[in-house]
Parts: structure tokens; C-alpha cells; sequence
């Protein structure tokens, strides 16, 4: 018996996404390129999208259509992406990060079991794994 998804009436298959990808400008879920709202405006990836609607709501639920697939402005552009990548064991992360003086997000593709950051309490210290990064 398959799990009922409360966001999707049918989901997603890895074209779909690819197509959703590629309105941020990245080749596939395996390239994890930094991207920022002000790269999403560049490149035009809300209006990417609205080209893609009809095609994105035969995977939504219908109640779901009218949350995000209207009026789609770049933070819903990412909720949508997380969706879509969500189904295939990827996630959005995001961090901050100051560039010429003014605080921007920055967005990136990665796998779901990739979190470094994260351990059980019962991990030796050993066992952890951290990433430290020193921007210069």
C-alpha cells in the first residue's frame, strides 16, 4: 500500500523536476550551484514557472493549486522547488550570508541524508561530522 501524500495527487517524476530545475537555472538534482533571489530575478525564474503551470498542477492536489501556483513570486518559486525535490530524497538548504554589505539567502541542493550537521545523542563525539567554513 503506497503513502498518501497530503501536497500531491500524482508524484512528481524526475522530467518534472528537472524542468523546475532549470528554471533556477541548475542542470539537475546532483548540481548543488549556490542560487539567491537576485539570481532567481536575473535569469527570470517566476516567469519560468508560470510557463510550467499547467504542467505543475497535474502533480498538485487541487486545493493545493490555488497556494502555490498563484501569483507565484520568488519565495513561493523556492516552497515549490522544495516540494518537488522533497519527493526525490533532495532538499533546499539555506543559509545566510552578507555579500557587498547587505544580508542575501542563499539557496542549495543537496541530498537529504547529507546533513552534517545533525547526530543522535548516543554519536560519539569521534563520529561526528562537522563542516567549517572561514570565508575570507
Amino acid at each position: 500500500m503506497s503513502k498518501k501524500n497530503q501536497t500531491f495527487r500524482n508524484l512528481p517524476d524526475i522530467n518534472i523536476t528537472n524542468s523546475l530545475l532549470e528554471t533556477f537555472g541548475l542542470e539537475n538534482l546532483n548540481d548543488n550551484r549556490l542560487f539567491t533571489r537576485e539570481h532567481m530575478i536575473e535569469i527570470n525564474t517566476v516567469e519560468q514557472i508560470n510557463e510550467l503551470i499547467d504542467k505543475l498542477s497535474e502533480y498538485y492536489l487541487p486545493c493545493k493549486c490555488k497556494n502555490y501556483l498563484e501569483n507565484i513570486n520568488e519565495k513561493k518559486s523556492i516552497t515549490i522547488l522544495r516540494q518537488f525535490v522533497k519527493i526525490h530524497n533532495y532538499k533546499v538548504s539555506t543559509f545566510e550570508k552578507s555579500i557587498k554589505g547587505q544580508k542575501q539567502m542563499i539557496y542549495q541542493l543537496a541530498p537529504i541524508n547529507d546533513d552534517y550537521l545533525s547526530s543522535t545523542k548516543n554519536d560519539p563525539v569521534e563520529n561526528r561530522k562537522y563542516i567549517i567554513s572561514f570565508d575570507m
